[in-house]
């Protein structure tokens, strides 16, 4: 091999050398003790608003695909924010002529009065409520949906 071959050859090897350390450079953040990528625990997932064609102005049918899949991440067995638990087995009675606990004033659920009930101005985002929309920073309920809610609350919430 001739000189001019090893030159290039060395020369080649100091190259790829630093490209790989340069390729390799950081401050090792997102990396544990052992360079490894460091996970985080996953946020509780929002679901989706279930498909609107299937809610039905009922209890039963809004537990199911409101409360239970939506609101109970945050207003469950477990976790009560505001007090509100919205799983099946506590809904109806956490709701229903019960005062909120952000506007006392208020009911959540006013039987036949769906426009000064708490929950459904929650829902829509009315600025005259207290606090952000429900649920917390979506995806939030269609119109439709808040409409088919609020029409069990103006047929009397009855929890059959």
């Amino acid at each position: 091999m001739s000189q001019g071959t090893r030159a290039r050859t060395a020369w080649a090897a100091v190259l790829t050398a630093s490209v790989m350390v340069a390729a390799c450079g950081g401050n090792g953040e997102g990396l544990d003790q052992d360079g490894n990528p460091v996970t985080t625990p996953n946020p509780v997932p929002v679901p989706a608003p279930t498909d609107p064609s299937v809610l039905t102005p009922d209890f039963a049918s809004i537990q199911r695909n409101v409360f239970t899949p939506i609101c109970s991440t945050c207003h469950g067995a477990a976790v009560a924010n505001a007090g509100m638990r919205l799983n099946e087995g506590n809904a109806y009675a956490n709701i229903v002529n019960v005062n909120s606990a952000e506007m006392p004033a208020l009911k959540r659920i006013k039987p036949n009065d769906s426009a000064n009930s708490y929950l459904i101005q929650k829902l829509r985002g009315a600025s005259t409520i207290a606090g952000d929309r429900m649920p917390l920073g979506g995806p939030y309920l269609s119109t439709q949906q808040i409409d088919v809610i609020a029409q069990w609350v103006d047929l009397g919430a009855p929890m059959n």
